[in-house]
């Protein structure tokens, strides 16, 4: 009597951390587009991971082919260099933050209560993406400049969100005002220094412990009131005023 072999082309490698978008051995149906993500997310899960444990500066595209279990070829096909490859993982992580500040707008909301939906929404994705919080908060730095741009980028991007999520509400709630530019980067450069700190000395999974404290200098950071720039006008000059004097 004959047995019948069984069909392993569906079934999967043992997963080791970080090996979530691993495909399967053999044909597995996926069409030519869910290959390619899932290679190139590999890579950028790759970077992530590595940036967080050894440090931007010391990961070769040789750990990074490694780590995602790809031939170094198919690095190629995606990036020229590591710094394409982080740069691609920073945009992809900022798509997430973006999201989370979006998401629990509400106008009708008081202003705390704005803030902290805000604030435990995008702590709770830093948290659940420890490795991309590290590399995206803290290794980033170390990067090529253009990777840096487009962190800066980012920070900009949050404080005009800030500015158009501020406006909406004031167009609708005669008590609330908009806020410029600057004063949303200054509350942006606050949130960020927070999140350094907590990323680099505890992690992030500690995060979420800090909501509350940063929940209330963010908002009282939004409803204080910039200045106004004086009204400076050169002073008549004293031999202006004596000539005219004189005459």
């Amino acid at each position: 009597m004959s047995t019948k072999r069984r069909d392993t082309s569906l079934v999967a490698r043992p997963q080791r951390r970080g090996d979530a978008e691993r495909l399967p051995r053999g044909r597995h149906g996926l069409t030519r587009e869910e290959v390619s993500t899932s290679q190139r997310t590999r890579l950028m899960d790759a970077m992530a991971e590595l940036a967080a444990e050894k440090g931007y500066a010391n990961v070769t595209i040789g750990d990074l082919v490694a780590r995602g279990g790809l031939a170094k070829r198919t690095f190629y096909d995606y990036f020229p260099d590591k710094d394409a490859c982080a740069l691609a993982g920073a945009e992809h992580f900022a798509e997430k933050i973006l999201a989370t500040i979006i998401r629990p707008h509400d106008r009708e909301l008081d202003l705390y209560s704005r803030v902290q939906a805000s604030v435990n929404r995008m702590l709770e994705v830093f948290a659940q993406h420890p490795t991309y919080s590290r590399t995206f908060l803290v290794e980033i730095w170390a990067t090529g400049p253009k990777v840096i741009a487009r962190r800066l980028d980012v920070d900009r991007q949050i404080a005009r969100l800030l500015v158009a999520l501020s406006q909406d509400v004031s167009a609708h709630r005669p008590e609330a005002r908009a806020i410029e530019e600057a004063h949303a980067l200054a509350v942006v450069g606050a949130v960020n220094e927070t999140l350094y700190r907590v990323v680099f000395l505890e992690g992030a999974e500690n995060l979420p412990r800090h909501a509350d404290k940063l929940i209330r200098v963010v908002s009282g950071l939004l409803m204080a009131q910039m200045p106004t720039t004086p009204d400076r006008r050169p002073p008549r000059s004293r031999r202006g005023q004596d000539s005219g004097a004189k005459k």
